[in-house]
């Protein structure tokens, strides 16, 4: 007993250079966004018309939109998953098993966007794949909790606090609509897969969504201040001449100047 606890003491717990887990990261991330692309193949037979090849193209579309939904998944995970590192400054064993369980999630998308593409009317296909999609979701929140509980977590105060509590709120929300992308598999498979792209379209282009917000609020902002005032021109009363006798205007009293 004294063994195991010397050993997991001196070995499970003892901190060590986060880098090496984000470059291992980067690797596997490359590799898994080289294999999408693979599953869609040319025709091996051969066309002679351009209504043919026309044909063959279209044929491809499901495994063509298929990877271009995994590849941006793989490019959201990963600039999340590589983000996280500016704050965490060192590891131990159990964050790195955790981000073994991560990639070994994220190793696995190329299967399920292949078995997805095979068979989009399939419910199962699509929620294996949304299987897939909460398995990466899971390790990749539980990475960032241990993380932080565990004092691996380089900011301190109250900009730490801030940050777990934004990337704990996105992970919360992903949840929330992987959960009812599964309940619509009950359905309907394109019901389904409609909500994954929707989902990650959301999740792909807010900041460009916030963007583009805070500066139509500051342009309105700015021209709201930079109005000058318009000050309304009074026109002079008008002066009557009878007999080629200018007379004052009835509101002006005879005095003299």
């Amino acid at each position: 007993m004294s063994i195991f606890k010397s050993l997991f003491g001196s070995v499970a717990y003892h901190k060590q250079r986060s880098h090496k887990i984000e470059g291992l990261a980067d690797g596997v991330f490359a590799i898994v966004m080289t294999l999408l692309v693979l599953d869609i193949r040319i025709p091996l037979k051969e066309l002679n018309t351009e209504n043919g090849v026309w044909f063959s193209l279209l044929g491809n579309m499901p495994k063509i939109l298929t990877f271009i939904l995994s590849f941006s998944v793989a490019g959201q995970f990963w600039s999340i998953f590589t983000n996280q590192f500016n704050y965490v400054h060192t590891s131990d064993r159990n964050e790195i098993i955790i981000a073994m369980f991560f990639l070994m999630s994220v190793s696995l998308l190329p299967f399920s966007t292949s078995f997805l593409s095979e068979h989009l009317w399939s419910r199962a296909a699509i929620g294996f794949y949304t299987f897939n999609m909460l398995l990466i979701l899971l390790f990749h929140t539980l990475h960032w909790f241990y993380s932080y509980h565990s004092g691996l977590v380089k900011p301190e105060g109250n900009e730490r606090v801030v940050i777990h509590k934004a990337i704990m709120n996105r992970a919360r929300t992903a949840f929330i609509a992987y959960v009812i992308v599964v309940v619509c598999c009950f359905f309907s498979s394109y019901l389904a897969l409609c909500g994954t792209i929707l989902m990650h379209i959301i999740f792909a282009f807010t900041g460009f969504i916030e963007l583009l917000h805070s500066l139509s609020r500051k342009k309105i902002k700015g021209i709201g201040h930079n109005r000058p005032l318009i000050t309304p021109k009074l026109s002079p009363e008008p002066v009557i001449e009878v007999n080629n006798v200018i007379e004052p205007p009835a509101n002006v009293t005879n005095e003299k100047i």
